[in-house]
């Protein structure tokens, strides 16, 4: 559970990394200090976005003394008693708020919101339309493979971690699978980029 959202998610140490003598990485020794600073760094994102969410609509409503203040999520329970079982706040409703003409619009909202009638009358859901790069990741493994190939013809030595790096394997990751010192494979990366430069100039100009 983080914030108010629950994630499918792994635990990984919030410590310093550095690379051992084989490139591989590693976990250093950490006060927990600093692994507390990390963990922060890590979750600050999703924790803004959340609050982002939260504040979305909320007016900026006018003060008594000219200025204004953006509206409370929370206001004092008028049922509350020390001691009792009521919150000492309840969530801020828009219903009967004298500040109504000052209300903004949401810039997030729910696609169900933008269901209409047809010409029948009946109601349609809402399809947004398909995004211009949508059927990216299929364009991407379609163009690995005829990469690949285009190695396996002009360099087939370099065929096997051309593969691999398509696939988003890590250099080092790659120089364990093959066997290979991590120089040997960034020297052969070079080699690999300049033929993706030929490659896509050829798959551009088709």
């Amino acid at each position: 559970m983080l914030g108010n959202r629950r994630f499918l998610a792994i635990m990984i140490p919030c410590k310093n990394k550095a690379y051992d003598a084989k490139g591989r990485e590693i976990y250093l020794d950490t006060p927990s200090e600093e692994q507390y600073r990390i963990y922060k760094a890590l979750i600050k994102d999703e924790l803004n976005r959340q609050e982002d969410e939260k504040q979305d609509g909320r007016c900026n409503i006018p003060t008594a003394n000219g200025c204004t203040r953006r509206c409370p999520l929370r206001i004092p329970n008028p049922d509350y008693i020390p001691g009792g079982n009521q919150p000492k706040t309840i969530a801020n409703r828009c219903e009967g708020c004298p500040y109504e003409p000052f209300r903004q619009g949401h810039t997030v909202i729910e696609l169900s919101c933008l269901d209409h009638e047809c010409e029948n009358g009946e109601k349609e859901p809402y399809e947004a339309p398909s995004p211009k790069n949508y059927y990216a990741a299929d364009r991407y493994e379609e163009l690995s493979k005829e990469f690949v190939d285009f190695v396996r013809e002009r360099k087939p030595r370099l065929a096997p971690l051309a593969e691999m790096l398509v696939r988003e394997y890590k250099l080092t990751e790659a120089s364990e699978e093959l066997g290979r010192s991590t120089s040997t494979t960034f020297s052969q990366k070079e080699k690999l980029q300049e033929l993706l430069t030929e490659f896509l100039d050829i798959a551009i100009t088709l």
